[in-house]
């Protein structure tokens, strides 16, 4: 009995299970060395990711000892010490905010209202969590989303991915009487009304994005001008008589010029004289109608 209390009381002993906050794991945080004990910070490796373990044999840890020149031989271990790596449970509403910030970015001038946000239950690390929330290119807000959250700590990186429902309303153009195919939409064609986001395409912010496009197919009341409902024709084409016309001190000048390259509207081409004497650079503002570039030659 006496030389078992004489054990205990000369010997350092370690539990079968520690929990750390570190990233790293030294004997120290195994064992209770004293201050001044350098077995202390023998390294063991890294840690596991939050909310996981790892389990060191007794011999590992021997050996770890012995190799760095120190005595084992007033250590007293458990067959194995178990390590666990403290997590708390990431915040599910400062998820959800991380989410809606994200989608007032992608659409800063919308209606947004977050239906819901699936976020699966993650261990992370102690301390204070960053989450930036970033959503997939060409992403269609009528369906489902899976907004990716990268989460950061003092001590850990980590990317998940949440499902999302989401409602985004923005002002959009609604044709308000039908528009035949191959016709330019034109601003009495259309008002603007806050409109659910839906499908991958642009969406249309105003008419001069879309100026010189022409409907593909026939248009009628009440629907949304997207622009997949439209292309950019050629309006001039390689060899074609084209009119040019210039403004220079309140007169305007047109003349007959032939086309030396296709262009569609807004496009700037080189056009020749019908002599062929000189060329000059136009901007393509119609069917076989341009504007000379100020300056061009």
């Amino acid at each position: 009995m006496l030389s078992a209390l004489l054990l205990l009381t000369c010997c350092l002993s370690a539990p079968a299970e520690v929990t750390i906050t570190t990233d790293t794991v030294s004997l120290g945080e195994l064992i209770s060395f004293g201050a001044s004990d350098p077995r202390a910070m023998i390294s063991l490796g890294y840690a596991p990711n939050p909310g996981l373990a790892r389990r060191f044999q007794k011999e590992e840890l021997l050996a770890k000892i012995i190799a760095s020149g120190f005595s084992s031989s007033d250590l007293q271990l458990p067959d194995t010490i178990l390590v666990r790596r403290f997590a708390q449970t990431l915040n599910n509403d400062q998820a959800v905010r991380a989410v809606r910030d994200a989608f007032v970015r992608q659409y800063p001038l919308a209606n947004i209202e977050i239906l819901s946000v699936e976020v699966p239950e993650t261990q992370i690390g102690a301390g204070n969590v960053d989450i930036t929330a970033s959503i997939p290119p060409h992403s269609d807000p009528s369906s489902p989303v899976y907004v990716k959250l990268d989460l950061r700590g003092s001590n850990f990186v980590r990317a998940i991915y949440v499902r999302t429902v989401v409602r985004v309303e923005v002002p959009q153009p609604v044709i308000v009487r039908p528009i035949a195919a191959q016709s330019r939409i034109q601003p009495d064609d259309v008002e603007w009304k806050p409109m659910p986001v839906r499908g991958t395409h642009d969406v249309i912010s105003s008419l001069d994005a879309i100026d010189g496009m022409v409907a593909k197919q026939d248009l009628g009341p009440g629907m949304i001008v997207s622009t997949d409902l439209l292309y950019l024709p050629i309006y001039v084409r390689k060899g074609d008589a084209v009119t040019v016309s210039t403004t220079a001190g309140g007169v305007s000048v047109s003349a007959t010029m032939r086309a030396q390259e296709s262009g569609k509207y807004g496009d700037s081409i080189v056009v020749e004289h019908l002599s062929g004497n000189s060329t000059a650079t136009a901007r393509v503002v119609g069917a076989r109608t341009l504007e000379a570039l100020q300056g061009a030659k």
